[in-house]
């Protein structure tokens, strides 16, 4: 059992890139995704694999999994493209993120999804939040991407 939550901050592409790394192969409800314009602030609950508590790392049979909420603040607009048809039971997995400067003033956060889907959020700067909610379980699924499990 997971005693206490992961709770991390981006504030520049390093931490993004950890964030990635975290979200790898999580799904997304698709109805646990919102872009609240007044707040500037977009906000997404995935289902994350805990490979950090995984001890068998060849069968990934102890792997776990937790809700994950990531947050984007001083968000000025989000935008989804091809989500449709993404994943099964309205989940969409996530495959990276990655973030390009627009301008000095700004900048593009993209959630890349297996199969070609898109969430880009554009922001003032990198302000985001990651944080696990509730403690972890048995995955009830393997992740995509994860070829030491094939063995």
């Amino acid at each position: 059992m997971q005693e206490s939550g992961l709770k991390l901050k981006a504030t520049d592409d390093d931490d993004l890139e950890v964030f990635s790394t975290v979200l790898q192969d999580a799904r997304m409800p698709m109805s646990e995704v919102t872009f609240l314009k007044e707040e500037k602030r977009f906000a997404a609950l995935f289902h994350r694999y805990c490979y950090e508590q995984m001890q068998d790392m060849v069968t990934g049979h102890d792997l776990m999994q937790v809700e994950c909420a990531l947050v984007f603040d001083d968000v000025s607009n989000a935008s989804a493209w091809d989500l449709g048809g993404l994943g099964g039971g309205g989940m969409a997995e996530l495959m990276t993120i990655v973030s390009d400067s627009t301008t000095e003033d700004s900048v593009s956060i993209t959630l890349v999804f297996h199969g070609g889907g898109h969430i880009k959020v554009d922001a003032a700067r990198v302000e985001g939040r990651l944080a696990d909610i509730g403690e972890a379980q048995p995955a009830d699924r393997r992740p995509r991407h994860a070829p030491t499990f094939d063995i």
